[in-house]
């Protein structure tokens, strides 16, 4: 399993390369060694948020995926494969939610033999720059789970901040703050389950509001939106941007800016549009017209190219190949791949 999984790992980071133009890792001295691990992150982007961590983190996660993934046979075994664990909804069906008990038992049975459990306490995805509330009770009954087996389980909850500069665009830029690890035993009273989850919620919650943009109030979160985006904020700094918004006033009117566009930006979209233009009608025809949540419109894209994109560079060096011969194949094979990579990268 190990080789399979790091050959999946490196094509997925080989992926995320090539679709990021900037990928910030902070914190990753933060990580405990040797200790079983909770990681908590925000909720923003779909599958991009545990790629993201599960690549760049340097551990080797079990995480907690909606169900409705796991449908598929075929892709239930190279879920489970990556480690995946389904994790069951109301909207899955009222009576699913009676798998969960068993999901909480195997979570906690996994971190009481110290591996690492990743999951998302909002409970659901939202691309929306804010820290949902209430934090879900699911990753609390895991760790009573384990703390039920062992009860001086030494267990670390380790806050995640995700930031997006555009979820929904392509190119776009991430950065993952990893935040100070917390012992459980530090909250955990045996006695007094209900305030245990409460001081948990309530101190990841804090937490991931430090690690991420946090627009609080939601009848006011557009016009903050509006003025932040016109003060060309720098979403990947979760820390100035949250200063920020401590000087807006969220009752101002405010419009959004309008932005030119730079003409060499508009023809290398045009070129780069071009000489991929097999993988980007199938987008445009054939998927980006499902009906999918926002959110899932990025997973989509990325693992549409992770599978075209290798397919399609190889049928081009074939194409020329016995056409034009091998060097100018080989030539135009690294030229193209060269565009795109400048692309991405140069925004």
């Amino acid at each position: 399993m190990k080789i399979g999984y790091n050959i999946v790992k490196l094509w997925i980071r080989t992926g995320l390369f090539f679709y990021y133009t900037r990928m910030k890792v902070v914190g990753k001295e933060n990580i405990p060694k040797k200790k079983p691990i909770m990681i908590l992150a925000n909720h923003q982007n779909a599958l991009m948020d545990p790629l993201m961590i599960a690549i760049n983190s340097g551990v080797k996660p079990h995480f907690l995926a909606r169900s409705d993934l796991f449908k598929n046979q075929l892709a239930s075994k190279f879920l489970h494969y990556l480690q995946m664990i389904p994790i069951y909804r109301f909207r899955d069906g009222r009576d699913t939610l009676k798998n969960n008990p068993a999901i909480f038992k195997k979570c906690g049975d996994l971190l009481v033999q110290g591996e690492t459990v990743m999951l998302f306490p909002e409970g659901n995805h939202g691309i929306q720059r804010r820290v949902r509330w209430p934090m879900r009770k699911g990753f609390v009954r895991m760790i009573f789970a384990a703390l039920d087996t062992d009860p001086n389980l030494d267990i670390r909850i380790l806050p995640v901040g995700l930031n997006y500069l555009e979820a929904e665009g392509f190119p776009d830029s991430v950065s993952m703050y990893i935040g100070k690890d917390f012992a459980v035993q530090d909250y955990y009273d045996s006695s007094d389950l209900t305030k245990t989850e409460s001081s948990l919620k309530n101190e990841i919650y804090d937490r991931l509001k430090a690690l991420t943009t946090h627009i609080p109030d939601e009848e006011t979160y557009d016009t903050v939106l509006i003025q932040l985006n016109n003060k060309k904020v720098d979403y990947l700094e979760p820390d100035l941007v949250n200063s920020v918004i401590q000087g807006i006033d969220p009752n101002m009117p405010s419009t959004p800016k309008k932005r030119k566009t730079p003409w060499y930006s508009v023809l290398n979209k045009t070129i780069f549009t071009l000489i991929n233009f097999p993988v980007l009608l199938l987008w445009n025809k054939k998927v980006k017209s499902i009906g999918m949540d926002i959110e899932f419109r990025t997973t989509l894209r990325f693992l549409l190219g992770l599978v075209l994109f290798p397919i399609y560079y190889l049928a081009l060096y074939l194409i020329f190949r016995y056409t034009l011969g091998q060097e100018i194949a080989i030539t135009i094979f690294l030229a193209h791949i060269l565009f795109n990579f400048i692309y991405v990268k140069v925004r």
